[in-house]
């Protein structure tokens, strides 16, 4: 009903990350390992999440349409009844090819990028809002081309033997399951636009938020900050007081 309109708007939602400063600079070769490597375990714990955020959309999807395509994309992510190949795993081995310790993937200290991503996902995930769920997912499987191909070229770099078929895989994948989407939005009511709509831009700032933390964003400051509103002087038209501390 409203698909081309849905399509546009994921493709600004892509045009936008594509100019993320990680995505620039993953492209043209000039990547630290460092950011490369944490870009790896920052989507690695989001495909680690990915199945729960599926199982809390299936628990509430009424739709037999919509259901199908979640359990057709959950099943994926399993391993297609393989569990050896869980998409999860395959970050796992990536690491292997790249020669990184698992252990630095179990032992890197999340900032607050990855930890708002994902918050993020799992409460669309719980909304019961289908609109918002599918505009979500949309750009988030959607982005995998912008994403997955500009690590590709940044670990390449880093490691010009690497011969491995993750990043061709994931593509491929998710090029499925987008195109399975959008059969889903042609089956919403015309009052779920705004949602789908509202759907993709938090899809959006999910993703750039994750890119955010994998390029060093959130490193400044790893400890909570506390908020303090200053005490207004109306004498002096000026607050008094600390406004942050932590």
């Amino acid at each position: 009903m409203f698909a081309q309109g849905t399509k546009e708007q994921v493709e600004r939602s892509l045009t936008a990350v594509r100019r993320h400063p990680l995505i620039i600079s993953a492209e043209a070769g000039t990547l630290p390992l460092e950011h490369s490597k944490r870009w790896i375990f920052c989507a690695g714990r989001e495909s680690r999440s990915f199945p729960w955020i599926l199982k809390d959309l299936l628990a509430w999807t009424s739709d037999e349409k919509v259901k199908t395509i979640l359990e057709e994309n959950l099943y994926d992510e399993l391993g297609s009844g393989d569990p050896s190949h869980a998409h999860f795993l395959h970050y796992l081995h990536l690491l292997d090819d790249l020669r990184v310790p698992r252990a630095e993937f179990d032992n890197y200290q999340e900032r607050l990028g990855i930890k708002l991503a994902l918050s993020l996902a799992f409460n669309i995930a719980k909304s019961r809002n289908a609109g918002r769920a599918i505009g979500y997912m949309l750009v988030n499987e959607a982005m995998t081309p912008v994403t997955y191909t500009a690590a590709k070229s940044a670990l390449t770099g880093h490691f010009p033997h690497l011969r491995t078929n993750f990043f061709d895989l994931h593509i491929e994948v998710d090029d499925h399951h987008v195109a399975a989407l959008y059969e889903a939005v042609e089956v919403l009511p015309e009052t779920e636009r705004e949602d789908l709509e509202f759907g993709i831009a938090l899809g959006r700032r999910g993703m750039e938020i994750l890119l955010d933390e994998a390029y060093g964003i959130f490193d400044a400051h790893l400890e909570p900050i506390a908020i303090t509103a200053p005490r207004w002087n109306p004498l002096t038209g000026v607050g008094e007081g600390t406004q942050a501390a932590g």
